[in-house]
């Protein structure tokens, strides 16, 4: 119940200053928001393919690489001229998930001191507590962006197998809890216990991501 509550306050908090801060387009008026997970190929240089997260109508939220922020790109600034590969949601979210899931999106494209890194899919600053709120996030990784937006708002993408190996079944989802951020950090494709686009979008083993192709 303690950990429950922590990230509750947290959650207002944020629900707060996004509130007094930011404009929003009447996100739960439209039907049309999805914030659906949109994949490309990575090109040459990255075989793990690359993540974003749509607004319909709008843009897709992302982080394009090193020396850039978490931003709202064009559809063709995300697709970069590379293959698209899909759009993948968990069956499971609902019309309000949803819109909280752009909630958090927009908070952290708003906030500028969220910068990129490649070998883990999140960092924080030091001392967050139980769980880490947007403004404690101090690096993202692309699929970082889509599992975080979705898991601080219970709706799961990947999880770790319970005991390591390719038998086991994926548990402890919540990368914005703690003790559990650090099993999201190893880059890879091997799904029971590495964590990247490719992955999360199931190309390799539906088992071990939550999302589905639409």
């Amino acid at each position: 119940m303690k950990k429950f509550i922590s990230k509750t306050i947290k959650y207002l908090t944020i629900l707060g200053i996004l509130s007094s801060s930011l404009v929003f387009t009447n996100i739960s008026a439209s039907a049309a928001l999805e914030a659906d997970a949109r994949y490309r190929d990575g090109g040459l240089a990255n075989a793990y393919n690359h993540a974003g997260l749509r607004r319909a109508g709008i843009g897709i939220y992302e982080i394009k690489g090193y020396n850039h922020e978490i931003e709202l790109s064009t559809w063709d600034s995300f697709l970069n001229g590379q293959t698209y590969l899909g759009a993948y949601y968990n069956p499971d979210t609902t019309s309000t998930d949803k819109d909280y899931i752009l909630y958090t999106a927009k908070a952290m494209d708003a906030d500028p001191e969220i910068t990129y890194t490649m070998y883990d899919a999140l960092a924080y600053e030091s001392n967050p507590g139980s769980y880490v709120a947007v403004d404690e996030i101090s690096d993202i990784r692309c699929d970082g962006v889509v599992e975080y937006a979705y898991e601080w708002n219970y709706v799961w993408v990947w999880g770790k197998t319970n005991d390591g190996t390719k038998t086991g079944t994926p548990t402890n989802f919540d990368i914005s809890y703690v003790p559990y951020v650090s099993e999201h950090a190893n880059l890879g494709d091997e799904g029971w216990f590495e964590l990247s686009p490719i992955v999360q979008r199931g190309a390799k083993g539906t088992k071990y991501t939550q999302l589905v192709k639409y």
